[in-house]
């Protein structure tokens, strides 16, 4: 994963700071001054220590930036990018947590949680109805009200087992410098997805310009295949979005990626949302190996604004939220024997994530906008 797009965990725990520390955590606003201090963390956290790129990250794509201060000195930083996201048959307001950092002498304090509240509730002023990540760890954001929205398989396969069942000609090299032919691609390609996010031109420009990889991309009328073919030492092809809005247009790609057994590769590895297309192909030798892995989490967060959007009548429903930032949908004035629904819950059950009902699910809540798989592929 990105250095951008993921939070770090609290393993770095050898590391120190020199700073004595005298007072009390406060939560704030990063300032501006205070940004040579976000990248220090930043860079030891996510090691990735280009200073020009981080200081670019922080002015052109974070919202909002909170950090944990004592004796006004930054020690933790969570940031917020707002997305448009698909919810049913329309794009919604998300607050995408990213930017998630501590200094490792300040970690396992409950800053970040601290800060995630502050950046939520600012959002939550705004009326944003849901807010996502990508985890470091999905039991400590499962503790903070989220929860999975979206499982992906991903595929690795031998090239010499893909069935020559496309044209690869089909696909011509394109200069990545030049993305624009591929934003209409992909708009319909996520229209297919609930719970995806829209992508804009920087999120474009960062996608293309990651420096852990060398990308290579090839157009489709219908599709594209984006590749990083910078690590060769284990002989696997790595293909990091591929976008595909016809059934040609996958078997074209298959077509294409077979190709690449000639050069520089045995295998190529791939993620999808379903594997119908896959298994129409029946192959057994070798044998694919698919692993089936959690994707983005997903949680309300102003819960009238997500039922606005649903735009439906929902009988009242609680909400317990661990951070105390999400309400519930309107009030029921006996609680017992009502069930209570995380806000990361309240997501799954409203979308195609369980395919049967649990129990004490509202009737007009349960799948209200469930028109599309959940799927998202979006890092921030």
């Amino acid at each position: 994963m990105s250095p951008f797009l993921t939070e770090v965990s609290d393993d770095i725990s050898q590391m120190t700071t020199t700073k004595a520390i005298t007072g009390e955590y406060v939560v704030k606003p990063v300032e501006p001054s205070d940004l040579s201090r976000a990248i220090d963390i930043w860079s030891l956290s996510f090691g990735f220590m280009d200073r020009d790129r981080w200081t670019t990250f922080y002015d052109s794509f974070l919202d909002t930036a909170m950090g944990a201060y004592t004796d006004d000195y930054l020690v933790a930083v969570v940031g917020i990018a707002n997305f448009q996201m698909w919810l049913g048959e329309q794009l919604v307001p998300c607050a995408g947590v990213s930017a998630v950092a501590a200094d490792p002498a300040h970690r396992r304090k409950g800053l970040i949680r601290r800060c995630l509240t502050a950046c939520l509730q600012e959002s939550h002023r705004k009326r944003v109805p849901l807010t996502a990540l990508w985890p470091f760890s999905y039991p400590f954001y499962q503790r903070m009200g989220y929860e999975v929205t979206d499982m992906q398989y991903h595929v690795e396969l031998d090239l010499r087992a893909l069935p020559d069942v496309g044209d690869a000609t089909r696909y011509k090299r394109h200069h990545l410098d030049h993305y624009d032919p591929l934003k209409p691609i992909h708009e319909n390609w996520i229209k297919q997805s609930n719970l995806s996010i829209k992508r804009g031109d920087l999120q474009w420009r960062r996608l293309l310009s990651h420096p852990e990889r060398l990308v290579c991309g090839f157009k489709h009328d219908d599709g594209y295949i984006l590749w990083n073919i910078k690590d060769r030492v284990n002989r696997t092809l790595e293909v990091f979005e591929w976008a595909w809005n016809t059934r040609e247009a996958f078997f074209d790609g298959l077509a294409l990626l077979k190709r690449m057994d000639d050069l520089n590769f045995d295998k190529v590895k791939f993620k999808m949302s379903s594997l119908d297309p896959l298994l129409e192909l029946g192959i057994t030798d070798p044998q694919p190996n698919i692993v089936l892995k959690p994707g983005l989490m997903t949680r309300v967060l102003h819960t009238g604004a997500f039922i606005e959007a649903i735009g439906k009548n929902i009988p009242p429903f609680l909400i317990d939220d661990p951070l105390g930032v999400s309400e519930s949908h309107e009030s029921l004035k006996a609680h017992n024997g009502v069930r209570q629904f995380s806000p990361g819950e309240v997501v799954q059950v409203a979308t195609d994530f369980f395919s049967e009902k649990p129990d004490g699910v509202p009737e007009g809540l349960y799948r209200s906008v469930a028109t599309r798989k959940n799927y998202s592929v979006e890092f921030f």
